[in-house]
């Protein structure tokens, strides 16, 4: 009986992630939250890497198209993903952790525009350009035609047509937006409304074909937990916002 007890108790050690151990994340570009010419791969990827730091496991990031990531991340090949909002088809091959960060959805507009809106009915006055396969909150509405949506393959057109008269609104998220209107030298000639169209949740996603899911997960939520306590975490978002992972 000791010895049965004694081969169960190394059995579960084994089983368990060690100190130093690495998970490997795919990651993808999407400044200035991640994207691998930035500074420690942006502010996203950096919360990742330190929330898991603190629990003594590195990060090792490999940086795909979003799609072939999520995939390669689903059937185990990596053991998670950056970042990513919550669905029922997602969490039937992932499992969620606490969230990461909340982001805003709002509408961009020219800069002498006096464009306002009330209700999401609202904006079947005016033209929007998205991207195809965003989620912008107003997907029920497009279905139903009460809005619509131009949906191109890559967001900077989307801006170039919003300067030129040719869009009356580009729908992104706020930080994302900047981004691209800084990128592009207009950020002078665009403004974001003020009232977001939808606040998201983010979260790291884990594997379920991943060996130590579950201890990942209950590792990077309590480093999370710790960065977030600590103010490392907000002083990590100030930092982006200031370009200082450019």
């Amino acid at each position: 009986m000791k010895h049965i007890f004694i081969s169960t108790i190394i059995a579960f050690c084994l089983s368990l992630p060690a100190q130093g151990e690495t998970i490997k994340l795919a990651n993808g570009d999407w400044a200035p939250y991640m994207a691998a010419n930035l500074k420690q791969y942006g502010v996203i990827s950096h919360v990742v890497t330190e929330a898991f730091a603190l629990e003594g496991i590195t990060v090792e990031y490999t940086f795909l198209p979003w799609k072939r990531g999520f995939e390669d991340a689903k059937n185990g090949t990596l053991d998670g993903s950056a970042i990513w909002s919550k669905t029922p088809e997602r969490e039937a091959d992932f499992l969620f952790s606490d969230v990461v960060v909340d982001l805003e959805t709002v509408l961009f507009i020219k800069k002498d525009s006096s464009f306002d809106w009330n209700s999401l009915e609202d904006l079947g006055k005016v033209s929007i350009g998205g991207v195809i396969g965003y989620s912008y909150g107003l997907e029920d509405l497009e279905a139903s035609g009460k809005i619509t949506i131009t949906r191109i393959g890559t967001p900077e057109n989307n801006y170039k047509k919003l300067v030129s008269g040719r869009l009356d609104t580009v729908a992104e998220d706020r930080d994302v937006g900047w981004e691209l209107a800084n990128t592009l030298g207009i950020s002078d000639q665009v403004k974001a409304h003020p009232k977001p169209l939808k606040t998201k949740s983010y979260h790291l996603i884990i594997s379920k074909n991943s060996a130590h899911a579950e201890k990942w997960l209950a590792s990077f939520n309590r480093g999370l937990a710790k960065l977030k306590a600590s103010g490392a975490f907000d002083k990590m978002l100030k930092d982006s916002q200031e370009g200082k992972y450019k």
